[in-house]
């Protein structure tokens, strides 16, 4: 019986003690909460006309930063002023910069030099239509920059302007037509008076 009991108490305080000894599982840390923000980075680049191009979108600002071959200057020139014809521009020793300033902060900004282009935008300053025309513009630049071709947003840019033509014209047959209707409303108004007396 004594013999037994030694045995347990043997058992019970080997156990105790792999117990005691046993090392607990680490508990795997908790991945760091990304949030709401969101951003979208774009790169193009193309060896044969040296030039590359980044795009950040974030929630809170826009960027565009761009190096191309100093041929396509003109062209680029060309999208910008289309695009920014509302922000005057301004000229920085070899610099074109167009810049809009608010209670003495720079809420977009657009630099070019001689082969180098960036465009910084706060979003929560402004307005989405205006980011909405500030991202088509670097999709434009984007796709000129990075394409082989040297005049291609020259050609781009006839077709919007005989687009922009043929509205002019529909325009201006509107508006004849509404001058015509017009005449003939008061020429009735007319007659109608002329009868009551």
């Amino acid at each position: 019986m004594k013999c037994i009991k030694a045995t347990l108490v043997t058992i019970l305080i080997s156990i105790s003690a792999c117990a005691q000894n046993t090392p607990e599982i680490p508990t795997p840390p908790q991945a760091p909460s990304s949030g709401n923000s969101h951003t979208e980075v774009t790169t193009s680049s193309s060896s044969r006309i040296s030039s590359s191009t980044s795009v950040s979108d974030s929630k809170k600002q826009y960027k565009f930063k761009s190096k191309f071959h100093s041929s396509k200057k003109d062209g680029v020139i060309n999208i910008l002023t289309d695009a920014l014809d509302n922000i005057k521009e301004k000229k920085n020793r070899r610099e074109l910069l167009w810049e809009i300033v608010e209670n003495g902060e720079v809420i977009f900004e657009c630099t070019l030099s001689k082969n180098r282009l960036s465009i910084y935008l706060d979003k929560k300053a402004t307005n989405f239509s205006f980011y909405k025309k500030i991202k088509s513009t670097g999709e434009d630049l984007q796709e000129f920059i990075s394409s082989h071709k040297r005049h291609t947003f020259q050609s781009r840019r006839e077709n919007s302007i005989g687009r922009a033509e043929a509205r002019l014209e529909r325009a201006k047959r509107e508006l004849e037509a509404s001058i015509k209707n017009l005449k003939e409303i008061k020429r009735e108004k007319e007659e109608e008076s002329d009868e009551r007396y």
